[in-house]
């Protein structure tokens, strides 16, 4: 029985192969399925033409083959779209680390660039403070001189 299967699948009209990428399915013409069928002749179909096909012109195309080569077609079909679809989102995934990577990076510039500015403000108040307690020493030692601190220094 099997070989018999086999026989009849080697003597068909229409062939499918549903291999790896690039490989050309043949199946028959369904626009003119009676020249097809008595002169024999058979359309290859490419992955880029099943895949670019809308669902009403595949049902048209798949409406005069066996349905089990129909099915098959259909399932290449698919599978190349969900491959396409697939490639699509490991690309968006792809920019949009990059694009948080790299945001990532300009707030850490952002963020030391604003730490320097700090450890600038911060010593520059010191230095103001320590301008200060030194007026405020100066000043109370020349309207206070005897009551001065022991260290000589005013602290507010």
């Amino acid at each position: 029985m099997e070989d018999l299967q086999r026989t009849d699948m080697q003597n068909s009209d229409s062939s499918f192969s549903c291999g790896a990428k690039g490989r050309k399915m043949v199946v028959s013409k369904p626009t003119v399925k009676k020249r097809n069928e008595e002169a024999g002749s058979l359309r290859t179909l490419s992955d880029k033409e099943l895949e670019k096909m809308t669902t009403k012109q595949l049902n048209e195309y798949t409406r005069h083959i066996p349905s089990q080569q129909a099915q098959k077609l259909k399932k290449r079909r698919r599978i190349l779209k969900n491959r396409r679809y697939a490639l699509k989102c490991r690309l968006k995934s792809i920019q949009k680390r990059k694009t948080t990577i790299e945001e990532n990076q300009s707030l850490e510039n952002e963020l030391s660039a604003t730490r320097r500015d700090l450890k600038v403000i911060l010593k520059e108040r010191d230095y103001y403070r320590s301008k200060c307690v030194q007026l405020y020493s100066d000043v109370f030692e020349r309207f206070y001189p005897s009551n001065s601190t022991k260290s000589g220094k005013f602290s507010p």
